[in-house]
């Protein structure tokens, strides 16, 4: 069973079954001792692939022949972009929506293998303990929630044929589980191109399950307001886990599983993590979709009504800056390269013009590997350095990885291999394998199809 089978059953299950939290003093693993480097070419994506198109909506291929991934672009309202998905992406969405539901109830039942219960009411149990979790979560933050998102969701339930329920709990999963991930942010002195800006958005997630087989980049061009932008997950989701905009912003994101006291909430000596309020992933969309600075996003992220314990890093390609925020149901702390937290100068030590965080909040093993790499290449740091030297050692972004330009408005991206890839001989993880750079202005300004 891999580390992230193994986290996905156990800390899932506390959470759905049992809905406990249970933390250690530091977060576990690391990486293999070592420098790597990881040699594969950026591959330059200058004209994606047409592939189709229907009322709405429009389908491109990207990447090498041996990574490729798709790029939906989607116009109009929530309902008629959620419509639109659902046309074209209508196999893909049944398929990742169905095959997700039954590798959740898969993971859940093995894990009570050492229990006299019969199978098929193992089964039972765990469908209705997962139905129970999600519409729960569904339900109270429903009240935080805009109607954008229920329309886009129903759209593309409507459109694909997937029941709406199911589609919805699919997209309140990441609201339950976090992922282990790391961010950072360079600029001024430490980058190689003066005037440039960096950031790095790394998701360390599961890795047997659907996820890897269904990757997608998503390019909304709302016409209800807002500008285009682009997020990075996979098809029928809604929410924001990756992605960059017009206006140049950027979004990382790494779940806390591993806390201290100054996140007000979800350790010994404080409440529990709040769970009424707005999806962190909506949070971070709205500020992809409406806010055009890093100030704009900043006060997004202060009054929205906050639930989990998380990591966000938020970059501004016009300003040249990048904030890491401390994010709870009780906080909301910006902090930066001279404020840089958590405070703990033998693991997490300030770098001048970086911002950064390794795997969790209370993390050594892979923040201190991430901030000596950091220091090792300041003043030289941008993305072919990022991808060639930093990531292959830090061993961080298994299911996805992007990497942002943020002055150029540039997007690496790397996918693990999924299943039925034909190149068995090829790196798995994401951060081994080879990336493809998008010209991001280039990929906003497409014009809707003519059908």
């Amino acid at each position: 069973m891999s580390k992230s089978a193994a986290f996905l059953r156990i800390f899932v299950l506390q959470q759905i079954l049992s809905g406990l939290n249970v933390f250690g003093a530091y977060c576990s693993g690391k990486p293999d001792a070592g420098e790597r480097v990881n040699t594969i070419p950026i591959h330059e994506e200058l004209k994606p692939r047409f592939i189709r198109s229907v009322p709405n909506a429009m389908l491109f291929e990207a990447g090498p022949l041996n990574a490729t991934f798709p790029i939906v672009h989607i116009w109009g309202n929530p309902y008629e972009i959620g419509f639109a998905q659902g046309t074209l992406r209508k196999e893909a969405i049944r398929e990742f929506i169905s095959k997700t539901y039954k590798y959740l109830v898969t993971e859940f039942v093995s894990s009570m293998d050492n229990t006299k219960i019969p199978t098929a009411i193992k089964v039972k149990i765990v469908e209705m303990g997962i139905d129970k979790a999600l519409d729960w979560t569904a339900k109270v933050t429903a009240p935080f929630t805009s109607q954008a998102y229920f329309d886009e969701v129903r759209g593309i339930s409507e459109a694909s044929g997937v029941d709406y329920d199911l589609l919805y709990r699919i997209n309140m999963f990441p609201e339950l589980i976090k992922a282990s991930c790391s961010f950072f942010g360079a600029w001024g002195t430490s980058v190689a191109k003066k005037g440039h800006s960096y950031q790095l958005r790394a998701l360390d997630f599961d890795t047997d399950g659907p996820f890897k087989d269904y990757p997608q980049l998503t390019v909304y061009h709302p016409t209800d307001g807002g500008h285009p932008y682009a997020q990075v997950s996979w098809p029928g989701n809604v929410g924001a886990l990756s992605g960059f905009s017009q206006q140049q912003l950027a979004i990382s994101e790494i779940g806390v599983s591993y806390p201290d006291d100054s996140f007000g909430q979800g350790t010994d000596n404080t409440p529990p993590e709040k769970v009424h309020g707005q999806p962190w992933m909506y949070i971070l969309r709205d500020i992809l979709q409406f806010d055009d600075s890093l100030e704009a996003a900043k006060s997004r992220i202060s009054s929205a009504n906050r639930t989990c314990n998380l990591i966000l890093g938020v970059g501004d390609g016009k300003s040249g800056q990048v904030s890491g925020v401390q994010f709870s149901g009780y906080v909301s702390t910006f902090y930066s390269d001279s404020d840089l937290l958590p405070v703990d100068d033998a693991w997490h030590p300030q770098v001048q013009d970086v911002v950064y965080n390794g795997m969790d909040w209370l993390c050594p093993s892979y923040t201190s590997v991430l901030g000596e790499q950091l220091k090792k290449y300041h003043g030289s740091i941008d993305e072919e350095v990022v991808i060639r030297n930093i990531l292959p050692t830090v061993q961080t972004g298994s299911l996805h990885v992007a990497v942002y330009d943020l002055t150029r408005s540039l997007m690496h991206l790397s996918f693990y291999r999924p299943d039925g890839n034909n190149n068995a001989d090829q790196p798995l993880n994401a951060y081994e394998r080879q990336f493809t750079r998008l010209h991001m202005q280039s990929v906003f300004s497409q014009e809707p199809p003519s059908v």
